[in-house]
């Protein structure tokens, strides 16, 4: 299939600079694009790749591109270029849905209450109690433990695993490997012996969450940990037992954040960056890559370091830390000059 350039522009809400008539087959990055490709160019470090590129059009920010560049270039200007990349691929690459049907290899108790238009894969296992939602996908190898709740259009996939009593709501995507419910990490140490406190809470997903391959959400002793509606969680993330995520939390890969923590609304945490347990990080706070935060954490602030401080307050020390050496040097004179001058002084007493 092809598409019009102006089809395209429609489809995002933008306006086309060029030829509106163009033929475009598929999106291609700037290096791999040829005559019949749309390509994507918003950030100006990639600009001689542009101007090398072979791509037939461009998918530009609105107002971004001078006249004078990408001269001859046929363009769609979108105020918002990265979500008009995503709902073209949506457009050309619309995700494939399996059909409606239950393998024979699957093993699915009983009492297990199934909705409409499922699709369960082989080897597949539910659990004694669940309750699966209609048109929800459950992949090959995937264990749904007993009395969970899976609603309505949620796609789970291979080898994924819920513990008993774990919620997901609907629109939700579950990468595979990833596990929910799992027992937190508590542990109560008495003259020397560890003893496991018993795990009885749950893990909730709220609707149109995704959670990346091998992320793990663990309960807590009682209650629940949460995770708020349209939140994305990458892979290889750890939310441990009794966390709560607000609404629309980005949190990136080999991320982690200990139990108890209270995340407010669209906080975006950074890779490899972590909180400790017991903390409130507020409603839109940054926590930039690799940074460990050991108190809370006002709404809106950014963060960074180890341990983690207000963003401009990190980045002066790290500027004054290029300097120590050089500082060092200087004070070495310093000490020698006063230590000869002491000396000197000493002796004429």
């Amino acid at each position: 299939m092809s598409w019009r350039l102006s089809d395209l522009a429609s489809l995002v809400g933008g306006t086309v600079r060029g030829d509106p008539n163009r033929r475009i087959r598929e999106v291609e990055t700037l290096e791999n694009a040829g005559p019949d490709d749309l390509s994507f160019f918003t950030n100006p470090r990639y600009k001689e790749a542009a101007l090398t590129s072979h791509a037939g059009a461009f998918l530009v920010g609105a107002g971004k591109v001078a006249g004078n560049e990408l001269s001859g270039r046929d363009l769609i200007e979108a105020a918002e270029p990265y979500v008009a990349l995503a709902q073209i691929l949506e457009k050309m690459h619309p995700e494939p849905h399996p059909a409606p049907g239950i393998s024979p290899d699957a093993r699915i108790h009983p009492s297990a209450s199934l909705g409409k238009d499922v699709a369960i894969a082989a080897f597949a296992v539910i659990g004694k109690g669940s309750a699966i939602g209609d048109r929800t996908v459950i992949g090959a190898g995937a264990v749904i433990g007993e009395e969970c709740v899976i609603e309505e259009d949620t796609t789970i996939h291979p080898r994924v695993v819920l513990y008993p009593r774990t919620r997901v709501g609907t629109r939700c995507i579950l990468h595979a490997g990833c596990v929910l419910g799992a027992d937190g990490f508590g542990f109560a140490t008495s003259q020397g012996v560890h003893r496991k406190v018993p795990q009885l809470g749950c893990v909730v997903v709220e609707d149109d969450v995704e959670i990346g391959a091998n992320t793990t959400i663990d309960r807590g002793t009682l209650g629940e940990t949460r995770i708020g509606r349209g939140s994305k969680l990458d892979n290889l993330v750890m939310v441990a037992h009794g966390v709560v995520l607000g609404r629309g939390t980005m949190m990136a890969a080999q991320s982690g954040i200990a139990g108890s923590t209270r995340v407010g609304d669209y906080v975006t945490v950074a890779g490899q960056s972590g909180a400790a347990g017991h903390l409130t990080i507020g409603a839109r706070a940054v926590v930039a890559a690799k940074s460990a935060v050991f108190q809370d954490v006002p709404e809106g602030a950014v963060v960074a370091g180890i341990p983690a401080v207000d963003e401009m307050q990190w980045k002066r020390m790290q500027a004054t830390a290029k300097t120590l050496p050089e500082l060092k040097t200087k004070l070495n004179q310093i000490e020698e000059r006063l230590g000869r001058g002491a000396g000197k002084g000493k002796g004429e007493r």
